[in-house]
């Protein structure tokens, strides 16, 4: 802080009136024009003094009149807070152009920009600024050195240099600018030195447009040029995790072309040097193309010998130019990805049983239908006079075990009557002993309410009111509970998750209900909405209302397609690629890329085939032959009798999971393999600045873009507002005042005592 003070005097309604300071004037002269008469007697040359202190004190005392008031201005200013934070990653290593800045990397072009010059940046900044400089190093920050106070808190001198490499294989514009900001407040500027080339989980834009509100303003530096470099690149695979052997593998691949026209070039998926497929073409330098490619999944070679998991392949996708002017490629470590490919026996199953058709279940239907990883059946209810007869009794699975066989089962608003007792007793014991999942869907019909009694209450999370909501419209919030489960993960930021659920389309009908001891509510609208409870060895999911499919509106299957896919992930039994009598192992998804973790699950059943609910697993992760990591799996809180727990991050190629029963037991033979592909480095993917990315940010948070050149002129001007001053204000009203009186007074006094001395009195 530092402090400065001014001292004004003023009077009410500005300065003192014309008729007051005319009657001050007036009264001040005639005082001392009576005193006249006395000096004639008085030879002392302080004869005069009486007459003005008497006229002085008469001018004060008239003056009075206009409201006199001492002003104290104090402002206390505190310098802005400005955080540098600088993009490392690999991408920052590329050189621009032709001209003498093509010599330099970006980021050494950053480094220059910030430590180089007669007065560098980071030095003129740290003058008016408390500064911090960061690193952004992949998902991480890295606090390189600060300068706060005025010098008063610093971490050292100025640095000449960042001394450490930009090789960090992603760029993350969202999670590490989060971190480098840290609890934001007005007059904090982030000034960020990158080439927008975000490439992983995260949204740069929705955390600009937060900062915002906190009074922080973001400017954004770019470095890289517009115009792509001649280059190929492969951007993009998307293909499913598994397929079964006897089906087809397909999927779409997309390309960068920034090539001169006509250069021939091919793209091919191949494996263990057997070509499964290849396109020819020709390269016009219009940027992004896309692939469809389809080849059967018999023309797979067998897997490597040793291999024990028989079920896995890998294949590599490769795109090249050919020709003489191949060799204007900028770059080709961006050309090839590899691909992990499982082959399935079966599809996850989910049976959805409703009373009647509803938009909900239609839409939920054609969701898992649409997915390769799920076998989908629906049956609805007819409603015939027989209940034997209807639909639903016709198409309900014919035995226990078909219908132990499923995942998960979606129930909707179906009457209890309509199904058989033996129907009960399986769907009961599919949840609480086989592990399965249920998730009920609320109707106005309020068949669901039946369930609540008798043998399937155990199912019903929650307590039903005696009526529904109608003709209420409600939006939908998610609890503090709620917004811990990724599978209510609308977007890829926990924030504007949050802030996301009550803007979606209202819901105008919801049922009344209250959750049970023990469940969990996980969203609300008005009252609870949607509730959890685990139920025996089982999940079971609530949800109050049938209208979620109003999200749909004008951006189709954005938010319910993905929330319905989550949901049922989340509750249906956990996948099991290995599922045995007594042990079953499996991982939360089948392809992986390096410096990701892997979710291994466990369930262990006894001789009778019972879930072993205190069991202690422990699983062991092998990399070419070698033990890396020992794993003590715990309680998966979602589903009884699951043990989970996660390996360290993974590098490319190919592992193996061997699992015991407990500590001392031996390692089962059956091995579970996780194959990390090597994804190619994102950085390399686009070779130029995304300038588009970075205005964006910038505009969203109050702040403004700049090109490399502009900053080290245009940055300083710009910061200089961030300045914090508070003013503090204090008044004395002198006319009330004893300092005004006191004036007076003192001003009479001496005139009486020299007048007493000069005998006038």
């Amino acid at each position: 802080m530092n402090p400065q003070t001014e001292t004004t005097l003023r009077f009410t309604g500005g300065w003192p009136p014309l008729p007051v300071v005319v009657l001050a004037f007036g009264l001040a002269a005639l005082m001392w024009w009576l005193y006249r008469r006395e000096l004639k007697f008085v030879a002392s040359r302080f004869a005069q003094v009486p007459a003005i202190l008497r006229a002085l004190a008469v001018f004060i005392l008239v003056i009075a009149l206009a409201g006199p008031v001492l002003r104290h201005v104090t402002t206390l200013r505190q310098l802005g807070r400005v955080v540098i934070a600088v993009d490392s990653s690999a991408s920052m290593q590329l050189t621009d152009g032709t001209d003498a800045k093509a010599a330099k990397s970006r980021f050494h072009r950053a480094e220059d920009l910030l430590f180089k010059g007669t007065t560098p940046l980071l030095k003129k900044l740290a003058e008016t600024q408390d500064v911090e400089l960061v690193a952004l190093r992949g998902n991480n920050t890295q606090r390189l050195w600060w300068h706060r106070q005025g010098g008063k808190d610093t971490s050292g001198e100025l640095p000449t240099a960042f001394e450490l490499p930009a090789t960090t294989p992603i760029t993350n514009l969202d999670q590490t600018l989060r971190a480098a900001l840290g609890p934001a407040t007005a007059g904090t500027a982030l000034v960020v030195l990158s080439d927008g080339q975000h490439n992983t989980t995260g949204s740069p834009e929705e955390f600009s447009t937060t900062v915002k509100s906190t009074g922080t303003a973001i400017f954004t530096v770019g470095f890289g040029s517009e115009i792509p470099p001649p280059d190929l690149s492969l951007l993009d695979v998307s293909a499913p995790e598994s397929v079964f052997s006897k089906e087809n593998f397909q999927g779409r691949l997309t390309i960068n072309d920034s090539m001169p026209a006509g250069v021939p070039a091919n793209v091919r998926i191949e494996s263990q040097g057997k070509v499964l497929w290849q396109k020819e073409f020709i390269t016009d330098g219009k940027g992004e193309k896309g692939f469809d490619f389809i080849f059967p999944v018999a023309q797979l070679p067998p897997p490597a010998p040793g291999q024990r998991d028989k079920t896995l392949r890998s294949v590599n996708i490769q795109i090249a130019a050919s020709g003489d002017r191949a060799a204007l490629e900028k770059t080709r470590s961006n050309n090839a990805r590899e691909l992990a490919i499982h082959l399935l026996e079966k599809k996850r199953k989910v049976l959805i049983l409703d009373g009647r058709p509803r938009w909900e279940t239609r839409y939920i239907h054609n969701h898992f239908d649409r997915d390769d990883r799920w076998q989908a059946t629906l049956i609805f209810d007819d409603m015939a006079d027989n209940a034997a007869n209807g639909s639903l009794q016709k198409n309900f699975p014919k035995t226990r075990d078909d219908l132990l066989s499923y995942d998960l089962i979606i129930l909707g608003d179906a009457a209890l009557n309509r199904f058989k007792a033996e129907n009960l007793d399986w769907i009961v014991e599919f949840v609480e002993k086989r592990g399965g999942g249920l998730i009920m869907i609320d109707g106005q019909r309020g068949k669901l309410r039946e369930w609540a009694n008798g043998k399937t209450s155990s199912l019903i999370p929650v307590r039903f009111g005696t009526s529904s909501i109608k003709n209420q419209a409600s939006s939908i919030q998610l609890t503090t509970d709620g917004q811990r489960f990724d599978a209510l993960r609308l977007s890829d930021s926990p924030s504007a998750n949050t802030t996301l659920w009550p803007t979606l389309p209202k819901i105008n009908w919801h049922s009344t209900i209250e959750p049970l001891p023990a469940a969990i509510t996980l969203a609300k609208a008005n009252q609870p909405l949607v509730v959890f409870r685990q139920v025996g060895a089982g999940a079971a999911l609530y949800l109050g209302t049938d209208e979620l499919w109003r999200w749909r509106f004008q951006v189709a299957d954005l938010y319910h397609q993905r929330l319905w896919m989550q949901l049922g992930a989340w509750i249906a039994a956990p996948p099991f690629q290995i599922d045995q009598k007594k042990l079953s192992v499996g991982t939360d998804r089948l392809r992986y890329s390096p410096g990701e973790a892997s979710e291994i699950r466990v369930r262990v059943r006894n001789d009778k085939g019972d879930i072993i609910t205190d069991a202690q697993p422990r699983a062991y992760l092998l990399h070419d032959g070698n033990e890396v990591a020992t794993l003590q799996l715990e309680a998966d809180p979602t589903h009884v009798g699951v043990y989970r727990a996660l390996t360290p991050p993974l590098k490319a190629g190919t592992y193996e999971i061997a699992v015991a029963e407990s500590p001392s037991a031996v390692r089962s033979d059956a091995r579970l393999s996780l194959h990390v592909s090597d994804t190619g480095n994102p950085e390399w993917a686009t070779l130029t600045m995304n300038r588009t990315l970075l205005e964006t940010m910038a505009t969203n948070s109050g702040g403004r873009f700049l090109r490399e050149e502009q900053a080290a002129t245009d940055l300083p001007n710009l910061l200089q507002t961030l300045d914090r001053k508070q003013v503090i204000t204090k008044e004395t009203i002198l006319w009330s005042s004893w300092w005004w009186f006191g004036a007076a007074i003192l001003l009479l006094t001496i005139e009486w005592l020299m007048r007493k001395r000069l005998k006038l009195v």
